[in-house]
């Protein structure tokens, strides 16, 4: 029995160790400023200033500055600085400081429309977020197009999605098209 208790704390204490833990007023879930289903001002739905569907200056589908299939140079295909498998600085392989799992980080999460987590920003530097799973794994990472942030997965292929800033610190995650995923970033 004595086996199974301290078994049992051991594996509570390592997984709240492994746990990123969002402080109360830093999360949308408890602080209704942060949430865009709360605050009108950071909603793509109710304020069109942020919203590429309705601000074709915000719109990678009208915009080309922000269009990596216009723009060479915020496209890591043809700016291998970009591109975290070219670049030893940004890549988490050789940067243990830009893992989650290694290391304290700076950087943001990725909400649904019910403030869950489903993922973790990690600020690798002023053009680029490294973008994790809520478990920590390397799935992509986002690249600075003037205020919006593109989305390329690993392979250095632009995945249609984007970052746009929803002018009070944070972003919502669209689609090409302009259509908000109702995902944001805080």
């Amino acid at each position: 029995m004595k086996t199974r208790y301290i078994t049992f704390v051991l594996l509570f204490t390592i997984m709240s160790l492994l746990a990123q833990n969002i402080p109360f007023n830093q999360n949308p879930k408890y602080t209704s400023k942060l949430n865009p289903n709360y605050n009108s001002n950071i909603s793509p739905k109710y304020n069109s200033q942020i919203n590429p569907k309705y601000n074709s200056n915000l719109n990678p589908k009208y915009n080309s500055s922000l269009n990596p299939n216009y723009t060479s140079s915020i496209d890591p295909r043809y700016t291998s600085g970009l591109d975290p498998k070219y670049n030893s600085k940004i890549n988490p392989k050789y940067q243990l400081n830009l893992d989650p799992r290694y290391a304290s980080w700076e950087g943001k999460h990725l909400f649904n429309e019910l403030a869950e987590v489903l993922g973790i920003l990690v600020y690798a530097n002023s053009r680029i977020y490294l973008f994790y799973d809520i478990d920590g794994e390397w799935i992509g990472y986002f690249v600075r197009a003037k205020t919006n942030y593109n989305l390329f997965n690993l392979d250095g292929e632009w995945t249609g999605q984007y970052l746009c800033s929803d002018s009070e610190g944070g972003y919502n995650l669209f689609e090409e098209d302009g259509e908000w995923t109702e995902n944001f970033v805080k």
